[in-house]
């Protein structure tokens, strides 16, 4: 480093002077021969680690590096499960899997709501080659995504024709079709129909005109296969157990690019773990010491994202000040560079959720939708399925489609499991109303006396969280004039409005 010393004041310089030469200055002290760590007391000789001490640290090393590259990967794992689970009900890669009355409990996955119809179709461009996806115009909200859910295309009302292909394609693109290329093999389609004044057989029966086939069949093209989901019981979540989750990852990054200018967030990945027995081209095999490391990495990479997800720590974090309502999403999905960098919001929402598209970022007036969670009551204590809750939901709310509040379970983050089959409420269920126009929802193990059309049954000893979803939202929502407060504990009903 060249530094001017004429442009330094003495003062400055002769500090300058001094640090530099107290830092060059070496020891002549012995080298100690034991040091107390975290991981207990590390041993050297001359200074250098004692073969046991070496061991000790790589397993350190590797361990650390294991519980990175999890919460580096989980998306990827569990986008890839849920194209396990789809196969694992009889849905090909390519079929178009559509939830026609509405994704109920059975479907164990992230988030799911009883709103809107669901279709998702994964596509393997390295099976199939490219994939042609089309979209007539209709009442509908989605996109295509890569294997990481990186969004690659949003596809709202007017629909569109897209042709799926991997990074490298260089083949024809037919007219009227718009080419994605995706940096993974395997690429999913997305969409949801929206339900107007009531008409679910419409909304779905937009998600089923959809078609899917390959490039190769495009002058002759097969009908898409429908598979109805409603009612299946279908596991899409990430393993939870490490010794399933490492093999899965294993084998969903087969499907990523290893070249760094396409994906280097893949290469990152991979070098972490291969010295984990974790690499793009082999089978997974890892020895005793390296499926220790990982499973033990892999239980503390999923408390880690529990404490993140739950109580996250990140700044305007909470949407409505001085209550418990969080914004579901913190990071900008159309960043690709902000999307991987910022770990945390990462993690804080792709541990909930999946495919984050902007429309649930950006603010558009009567489009889109916008989500707000929340996991604790208005003293800030986490919401406990043994006890009953009060969510007042303030009448005029800030919509021109719906509005539903689902309730998840703390672990699987699926919809709560009961006898009931029933995890979600909203506008266009029958509930009672106050006279004001506002709408109170009971949550817990029974319900309030008179009040089984507006209550949610839970589970007692298991926490559960909510999403809020407002479907096409007006300004009102944006410029919080209407707010939504928190959830109150009740110990017995009550009285509304009405009952004053």
């Amino acid at each position: 480093m060249r530094i001017r010393l004429t442009t330094l004041p003495f003062v400055a310089l002769l500090s300058f002077v001094i640090t530099q030469n107290a830092s060059a200055q070496q020891s002549t002290k012995p080298a100690p021969s034991k040091i107390k760590t975290r991981l207990g007391t590390l041993t050297y000789e001359a200074g250098y680690p004692t073969k046991e001490t070496a061991d000790k640290l790589y397993d350190e090393i590797e361990y650390q590096r294991a519980v990175l590259a999890y919460q580096l990967v989980d998306n990827l794992v569990s986008y890839y499960s849920m194209d396990v689970g789809f196969q694992e009900a009889g849905a090909d890669e390519g079929d178009l899997i559509v939830w026609e009355r509405f994704a109920d409990p059975k479907l164990i996955a992230l988030t799911p709501n009883h709103t809107t119809i669901y279709g998702m179709s994964f596509l393997n461009l390295d099976r199939d080659g490219p994939m042609i996806v089309e979209v007539p115009p209709s009442p509908f909200l989605g996109g295509l995504f890569d294997l990481w859910m990186v969004p690659l295309v949003g596809i709202n009302a007017p629909g569109g024709k897209f042709l799926v292909a991997r990074h490298d394609y260089e083949g024809p693109v037919p007219n009227g079709v718009k080419l994605i290329r995706s940096r993974t093999g395997i690429a999913a389609f997305f969409g949801r129909g929206l339900v107007i004044k009531g008409d679910v057989k419409t909304a779905a029966q937009t998600v089923k005109n959809c078609r899917i086939y390959p490039l190769s069949q495009q002058k002759n093209p097969p009908p898409t296969k429908i598979v109805p989901a409603t009612g299946v019981a279908i596991d899409t979540i990430s393993p939870t157990i490490p010794d399933d989750f490492w093999p899965r990852a294993a084998k969903a990054l087969s499907y990523v690019s290893t070249d760094k200018s396409v994906d280097p967030d893949a290469t990152l990945v991979l070098s972490l773990l291969k010295p984990l027995g974790i690499t793009h081209d082999k089978p997974f095999n890892p020895n005793a010491r390296q499926r220790r490391i990982l499973n033990d990495a892999g239980k503390m990479a999923w408390h880690h994202s529990l404490a993140i997800s739950f109580a996250p720590r990140l700044k305007d974090v909470i949407y409505y000040p001085e209550t418990q309502w969080e914004w579901v999403l913190m990071l900008d999905p159309t960043l690709r560079d902000g999307f991987w960098r910022d770990l945390d919001a990462r993690i804080n929402y792709y541990f909930q959720g999946t495919m984050a598209l902007p429309a649930m970022k950006n603010k558009a007036i009567g489009k889109g939708s916008q989500y707000l969670r929340s996991s604790r009551d208005a003293k800030g204590n986490w919401l406990d399925g043994k006890n009953t809750y009060r969510l007042r939901v303030p009448r005029n709310p800030p919509i021109e489609l719906n509005w539903s509040v689902t309730l998840y379970d703390y672990e699987t983050r699926s919809q709560i499991q009961t006898d009931t089959n029933v995890a979600a409420l909203g506008s266009d269920d029958k509930l009672q109303k106050n006279a004001d126009g506002s709408v109170d929802l009971y949550f817990g193990p029974k319900a309030p006396k008179g009040k089984e059309s507006n209550w949610v049954k839970t589970i007692p000893g298991r926490g559960w969280w909510v999403w809020f979803r407002f479907y096409s939202p007006t300004e009102s929502f944006f410029d919080k004039s209407w707010k939504l407060p928190d959830f109150e504990k009740i110990d017995s009903v009550v009285k509304t409005p009405t009952e004053r």
